[in-house]
């Protein structure tokens, strides 16, 4: 899914909207259902792109038994952060060939994502070896599961479930090792049709992530800023419990227009969602990995992306006119984004405890990678080149922004100071004194 279309910072028009957001329900897990059969008729397909190309020989029950005692707790972005090491690598599938130990093959690379023992289980052996459990549904997936068809040899295949790519659970994102490589890539759930019966397991030894706020964590108002309708510049605004109060100067006074759009513990998002030239409202609800915008009419649509604890980085990450959504994985430290196509691509920049920001710090006309470091007040901001640039701005207790605050074409960082209500943008790049002045948490917001 594109998405276009979402929340608006007018100036002058500034409509109010309420958020409606597909509640997304789980089936509880069962114990042994096995996979439901694919009804679909077999067709013609590019089998060294897509499904089984070749196993090696099935793995012998002592040598499962071995295996299957080695396999280690991992925690579901770890699978994920595994299965991407792979990843770009022109790996050649051969299932008589190994790297780093395991078989380069479907069954070899999933074993080496859930890091069992070398050289790996092949795909009839994961359930009977009591590596996996069937799920009761699809809609029991959670990242660093996986589709397998549990079928020997060529018929055979697996994919690590990563998350889903729509709403409506017909598709997903999943890493695969088929004939044509290593690949992170949007699947037609279960999988492509003609190539056999898939069914959702989860590897025994896997376990949820532990939940990480989303944004600091703090009493009062979350900076937003954005290009709003009528303003040549990036200006200010705050999002208050499901209520933005938006500013068209970066000035003292009360807040230029208002919107309701989302809801208390929403995080709020902003974003060219429809190529119409200035911001639009959005957020993000951690409970359910929802983007939901709003777009010029009133209107919204909604997009699932990412599990428990990603913080979102919209931006316009392909250069063509509006935004993609993204998220930053603090557990590994990832940017994800998720491009027109259902594809995505990952980076990693900073560490623990990193805030992530996002804007074009070379006027490239593309979004740009950077982190915000509480512990020194630093922001690093990632370049095309891979290059990474630092400055020390704020002080303890200061939540990062970023913005073209004076018109140039190019992002530079900022903060806003809970305590004080102020917000304070560099004006290093334009060569420009600091903008200093306050706005949000009761003050001067309306």
């Amino acid at each position: 899914m594109s998405v276009s279309r979402s929340t608006v910072r007018a100036a002058s028009v500034l409509l109010a909207a309420g958020l409606s957001v597909l509640a997304l329900g789980a089936s509880p897990v069962n114990a042994q259902p096995g996979p439901t059969a694919d009804t679909t008729p077999p067709v013609v397909v590019d089998h060294y792109d897509k499904g089984g190309a070749g196993q090696g020989p099935s793995t012998p029950i002592e040598a499962q038994n071995s295996l299957m005692a080695a396999a280690p707790v991992l925690t579901r972005s770890q699978v994920l952060a595994r299965a991407d090491t792979w990843v770009g690598k022109n790996l050649v599938y051969n299932g008589s060939g190994a790297f780093q130990g395991y078989r380069t093959d479907c069954s070899g690379y999933a074993s080496m994502a859930w890091k069992l023992g070398t050289p790996g289980l092949d795909t009839t052996s994961f359930v009977p070896g009591g590596v996996a459990s069937w799920l009761g549904s699809k809609n029991d997936l959670k990242p660093g599961d996986a589709l397998l068809n549990n079928a020997a040899g060529l018929a055979g295949h697996i994919v690590i479930f990563d998350q889903w790519a729509d709403s409506d659970h017909n598709s997903y994102i999943g890493y695969e090792f088929t004939g044509s490589g290593v690949h992170h890539r949007t699947i037609p759930y279960p999988y492509f049709s003609g190539h056999g019966t898939f069914g959702p397991v989860r590897n025994n030894s896997v376990i949820d992530d532990p939940v990480a706020p989303t944004t600091p964590v703090y009493s009062g108002d979350v900076p937003v800023a954005g290009r709003w309708p009528g303003s040549s510049s990036t200006t200010v605004g705050v999002f208050r419990d499901g209520v933005w109060g938006l500013r068209i100067s970066n000035s003292a006074g009360p807040a230029d227009g208002t919107v309701s759009f989302g809801q208390a513990g929403d995080v709020p998002i902003v974003g060219d969602w429809d190529g119409v030239g200035h911001s639009q409202l959005g957020v993000y609800r951690p409970s359910t990995n929802t983007f939901a915008v709003r777009h010029d009419d009133g209107g919204s649509t909604s997009l699932v992306f990412g599990q428990a604890g990603d913080v979102p980085v919209v931006g316009n990450w392909d250069a063509n006119g509006h935004a993609q959504m993204a998220v930053y994985r603090s557990s590994t430290n990832t940017f994800t984004v998720r491009h027109d196509d259902g594809s995505v691509s990952s980076a990693v920049l900073g560490q623990a405890g990193d805030v992530p920001v996002v804007g074009d710090w070379d006027g490239v006309g593309h979004a740009q990678m950077g982190v915000y470091r509480p512990s020194t007040n630093t922001f690093a901001l990632r370049h095309d080149d891979g290059s990474v640039s630092s400055a020390v701005f704020g002080q303890a207790g200061d939540l990062p922004i970023v913005g073209d605050w004076s018109a140039k074409g190019r992002s530079t960082y900022g903060i806003y100071r809970p305590s004080s209500a102020t917000f304070a943008l560099s004006g290093a790049y334009a060569g420009q004194a600091d903008t200093v002045f306050p706005f949000g948490n009761g003050g001067t917001w309306s």
